[in-house]
């Protein structure tokens, strides 16, 4: 790809994201105005469940089928067929596994709504091919587009159904005719040819199920590691607390836009060096780690400090106490970002099945979490699971990186920033009683004393921080 449509495609790719992360918080937060908190906690459940069942009638089979498509354009029409052969069944074995677990777990409007969103799920068999096919053509600006549209119509007209009193059967009777009508339109796309029965093989139909093993595995773990917290709240803790709980969480969700868009910044450097120049690929990726967690803690910090003023002022005075979650969540954002950039560069090493372990090993440690913290703790017991099972994560990442790729050790580094943030939270405690001010102020300056005192940064430590930051943003590949 050139250098000005790659700027364009990832421009776009990031605009879409940003604005439908934006309208899905606004989405919410209208909803908690308008809502009771058991129904905002329904609509939160139900949310989780929809946008994690969107990604999996292909299995897992979007990276390769994207990878195919790209490299023999030719196959479009062949693959296509056959991946929309793969996933329409599919669709309707998911379809009926939601309806079912709505109508045994739940009734009334909440049971009636999980039937939609199962319906939702027989369009996205087409929309789900469509959009890989379109991303491998490197038609990124066009699934943007139209992904924002959707978002936009979905939050629009779920909030007039809200207001007009259709409830949550309204929200989701929007969601799924949007769903049809995004299906319509790439299927009237010209550069989507649409499945025809004769480029059916059976030969394609066997290499994609015997693809589905390890890309289906990412795919599901990587769906509960994001949703299990909401889905394990609802079960053992009830709708209210759902909805306390997603009142941070949903702030979470854009709070990741930050490590996102950080590990964008990154990874063409770590990419190229990767093939390049192997030496300075250990030390940039070595770099992004150190300075991800060193300037995310202290980030964190700050945000914790200020974590009941944003809940007080975005919602009612009955989620006040979404507040303690949500300092947790602000930390596993921080995390986020370092294990954003050891993911990518997992896939960029053609490691998956090592991606596949680091991603179960996190889920392992969510569950424990889970079960452990949620029955006492409730919202916040659930935060902080998201927090161990995310660390839990990363760590294991790390492990391979100074196994496979000989990375720096960076244990040490590691240990003096959780003291240094441990340091940061014990002055965040003592000063919050005296203001969200005075805790954001004594939080980070705690934590960059103890930092700079272990000399994490050594002897100079702002020449080492902004020579290590320089280095880091070069674009030179030595």
């Amino acid at each position: 790809m050139k250098r000005g449509k790659f700027l364009v495609a990832l421009g776009s790719a990031m605009g879409s994201r940003l604005a439908t992360a934006a309208l899905n918080y606004g989405l919410f937060w209208a909803l908690s105005r308008l809502l009771g908190t058991e129904a905002l906690g329904g609509f939160s459940l139900l949310m989780n469940v929809f946008l994690m069942v969107q990604l999996l009638p292909l299995l897992g089979l979007t990276v390769p089928l994207m990878r195919r498509v790209a490299t023999t354009p030719d196959s479009l029409p062949v693959e296509t067929t056959n991946a929309f052969a793969f996933a329409a069944p599919v669709s309707v074995v998911l379809a009926l596994v939601v309806a079912a677990w709505g109508h045994v777990s739940y009734s009334g409007d909440i049971a009636l709504s999980f039937g939609l969103v199962a319906l939702s799920l027989l369009p996205t068999a087409w929309t789900i091919v469509a959009e890989a096919g379109l991303l491998a053509q490197e038609r990124v600006a066009d699934v943007a587009r139209l992904y924002f549209i959707e978002a936009l119509l979905r939050t629009v007209l779920a909030i007039v159904c809200v207001w007009l009193g259709y409830g949550l059967v309204g929200v989701f009777t929007v969601f799924l005719v949007l769903r049809f009508v995004a299906a319509l339109l790439y299927a009237l796309h010209s550069m989507m040819p649409f499945p025809r029965v004769g480029a059916w093989t059976w030969q394609l139909q066997k290499r994609n199920w015997s693809e589905v093993p390890v890309f289906f595995s990412i795919a599901v773990v990587a769906a509960l590691v994001s949703r299990l917290d909401v889905l394990t709240l609802s079960h053992l803790r009830g709708l209210h607390d759902v909805a306390t709980y997603s009142a941070g969480s949903r702030l979470y969700d854009a709070a990741q836009m930050l490590p996102t868009v950080t590990a964008l910044v990154v990874l063409p450097t770590l990419s190229r060096q990767f093939v390049s120049a192997r030496e300075q690929f250990r030390t940039t990726l070595g770099l992004s780690v150190h300075i991800g967690l060193l300037l995310g803690l202290g980030i964190a910090l700050v945000g914790a400090a200020f974590a009941q003023p944003v809940i007080d002022l975005l919602y009612r005075p009955d989620m006040a106490s979404a507040a303690a979650g949500l300092r947790w969540l602000i930390f596993a954002a921080a995390i986020m970002m370092v294990d954003v950039i050891l993911s990518s560069t997992m896939l960029a090493a053609s490691a998956q099945k090592h991606d596949l372990r680091a991603l179960t090993f996190g889920l392992v440690a969510l569950v424990l979490a889970l079960v452990a913290l949620v029955p006492s703790f409730g919202p916040t017991g659930a935060a902080a699971s998201v927090v161990i099972g995310l660390t839990v994560r990363v760590m294991w990442r790390l492990r391979w990186a100074v196994r496979e790729l000989g990375m720096p050790a960076p244990w040490l580094h590691i240990a003096r920033l959780v003291v240094g943030c441990a340091a940061g939270v014990a002055a965040m405690a003592f000063t919050l009683p005296h203001g969200a001010l005075a805790a954001a102020m004594a939080a980070p300056a705690a934590y960059a004393a103890t930092v700079i005192l272990l000399g994490t940064l050594g002897r100079h430590p702002w020449r080492t921080l902004r020579a290590d930051l320089v280095l880091l943003t070069s674009r030179n590949p030595t």
